[in-house]
């Protein structure tokens, strides 16, 4: 059931539902007098059946769960696959029960919170729980559109996906997603290459550059992407080697170090391998 909704539109992506999931009549009105001042469509569910329901037909942002029986358990851990965006809260009064403790093990909740609770923050966690929902709308949006980016560059020289890919890489990009990168990529953890995809050798390679490895401390790069480290982040910079030879890069900080990733001029770079 429909319990509030925000009496003023809001953009789809910033006025998620919030979904409360007990069979307590009372605790559920309680919960929804608390949290009426955020201003997001509230809706019950008493078992998993209904809020299955209520997945299927609105926009949940954040999902808060009681899982007292083994089918609410297997309902949140179904969420976090199906709906890796939602927001996963756990509002218990048996963190010791078991079906609890498997929700907590395998739907990796954003916070586990204990019965009878504090107003101020049960109110302070949802509404950070709203803004972690925002934030991995955002990532999902980036992730496929980087996807979309690699699916249609496979046969366009590298250098003509810097722009579109320097806008899209998201900072938890993964290190297995840098490998496949259709560019000359390197990564820096703590001023040491951790990392460099074969594109990079093969482009250091043709413009006569000295090659990666891995333990390469900044101080050491190429001459071509010494500059890179300490240069300006996410901004496409042109480098010209010489009179036939320029290099075009752009430097990311992600959550696992930093990312150079560069391309030659197509004029004077070889393209890639037909695959």
């Amino acid at each position: 059931m429909l319990l509030s909704t925000t009496s003023m539109p809001m953009p789809e992506a910033q006025h998620p539902g919030i979904l409360l999931i007990d069979n307590e009549p009372d605790l559920q009105q309680a919960l929804v007098r608390l949290l009426r001042p955020l201003q997001h469509p509230m809706f019950t569910a008493s078992n998993a059946g209904e809020a299955h329901t209520h997945m299927a037909a609105q926009r949940i942002g954040v999902l808060i769960c009681e899982p007292r029986d083994e089918r609410l358990a297997a309902f949140l851990i179904a969420a976090r696959e199906k709906h890796p965006d939602v927001v996963r809260l756990i509002l218990t009064g048996y963190p010791d029960l078991g079906s609890v403790l498997r929700a907590v093990n395998q739907a990796h909740p954003f916070k586990l919170l204990v019965k009878p609770w504090l107003n101020e923050e049960l109110l302070a966690t949802v509404r950070l729980a709203l803004e972690q929902y925002v934030l991995n709308r955002e990532r999902e949006r980036l992730l496929k559109e980087y996807n979309g980016i690699l699916n249609n560059a496979e046969g366009a020289h590298a250098f003509r996906t810097l722009d579109a890919l320097m806008h899209s890489i998201h900072k938890d990009m993964a290190v297995d997603a840098i490998h496949h990168l259709p560019m000359g990529a390197c990564l820096l953890v703590n001023g040491v290459v951790s990392l460099c995809n074969a594109n990079a050798h093969r482009f250091l390679g043709e413009l006569d550059q000295v090659s990666l490895t891995t333990g390469t401390l900044a101080e050491e790069l190429p001459a071509a992407l010494k500059p890179a480290y300490s240069a300006a982040r996410k901004q496409r910079i042109r480098l010209h080697l010489n009179e036939q030879q320029r290099l075009d890069y752009f430097v990311l900080d992600l959550s696992i170090g930093t990312l150079i990733a560069f391309a030659p001029e197509p004029k004077l770079g070889r393209p890639p391998d037909p695959a």
